[in-house]
């Protein structure tokens, strides 16, 4: 025996006219476990009771929010529409549902949890890789500072002063002076 029921062969189990399981279906698909192929919906076994119920209670003059309520109340699970993993579109369990995104939500957390890890070590390190090169930069530019102080005195030593050079010329000056006359 299948599990699943056309509207035509559900009518026939519960007596109920198809009209009205269509509409109920309109109204109520959150509390049905139905599936959707090509035009013609499908329901569930487990469905029969609860379209049975909403007959009752509408037979007793609910509306179709007094409707939901008084079956919510009773514990009737709340479905919804799915695509499963083959493409069909199918009504889930909400609580299925539920716990299927506390999963995934999970792991998300914990992966999340990794990455913040992954991070702070990364960063670690750059701070790590600044502080160094930070220090080689000092160091180059103290040993540069150096050769640069070092190159200076050793062209003041080596050049002359201003007094050498005023002698010079005026030992020159002297010396040609004396060989122009």
């Amino acid at each position: 025996m299948s599990e699943w029921f056309t509207v035509p062969q559900t009518s026939e189990k519960t007596g109920i006219p198809q009209q009205t399981l269509r509409r109920y279906i309109a109204s109520h698909a959150h509390l049905l476990r139905i599936k959707k192929e090509h035009k013609a919906y499908q329901l569930h076994k487990e469905c029969l009771d609860v379209l049975a119920r909403i007959r009752e209670l509408y037979g007793k003059g609910k509306n179709s929010e007094e409707v939901d309520k008084i079956l919510a109340s009773e514990g009737v699970p709340i479905t919804v529409e799915v695509v499963s993993e083959t493409g069909e579109q199918e009504s889930t369990d909400l609580s299925e549902v539920m716990m299927d995104i506390k999963q995934a939500l999970d792991e998300q957390k914990e992966f999340n949890k990794q990455l913040l890890d992954k991070f702070k070590e990364q960063e670690e390190l750059l701070v790590a890789q600044q502080k160094y090169i930070d220090e080689k930069l000092k160091q180059r530019d103290e040993q540069l500072m150096l050769s640069m102080r070092e190159i200076q005195e050793a062209k003041l030593l080596a050049s002359p002063t201003k007094e050498d050079i005023t002698t010079e010329e005026k030992k020159d000056s002297w010396f040609i002076r004396l060989f122009k006359k």
